[in-house]
């Protein structure tokens, strides 16, 4: 299977921004901003982006440190690929241009389900 060079991008762009917390912030608001915008057109896709979001920012303000480097890297290319607008599929092709996008979110909740699954259980706690 060949390397998508896209997801190569946003995994380089995603350690460059972990290591800037105003950039970490600056990549939550802009995922939360466009799946806001978008959240018609990305279905089941919506909340998933808004709990890597959510881990993220609750990472970025010391709120929640329990994540992996490796996870955070993950997460955060993620939703890199998801900001870029030329990516595998660019998103202005209509019908299509989420859908490589949707399959990145995919695979990254995959590989960071016993995390994500942590960080619920602990939200799930705060709110009591």
């Amino acid at each position: 299977m060949p390397v998508n060079p896209f997801r190569l991008e946003a995994r380089r762009r995603a350690g460059r921004i972990l290591r800037s917390a105003t950039a970490t912030r600056w990549l939550v608001q802009a995922v939360f901003n466009r799946s806001d915008r978008l959240k018609g057109r990305l279905g089941e896709t919506f909340s998933d982006l808004i709990l890597l979001a959510s881990l993220l920012r609750d990472w970025v303000t010391g709120r929640y440190k329990n994540v992996p480097w490796g996870s955070l890297l993950t997460i955060a290319a993620a939703l890199v690929y998801f900001l870029m607008p030329l990516d595998a599929i660019p998103d202005l092709v209509v019908a299509l241009g989420l859908m490589d996008d949707v399959a990145v979110i995919s695979r990254a909740l995959t590989l960071t389900r016993s995390d994500l699954e942590r960080y619920q259980q602990w939200g799930n706690e705060q709110e009591r």
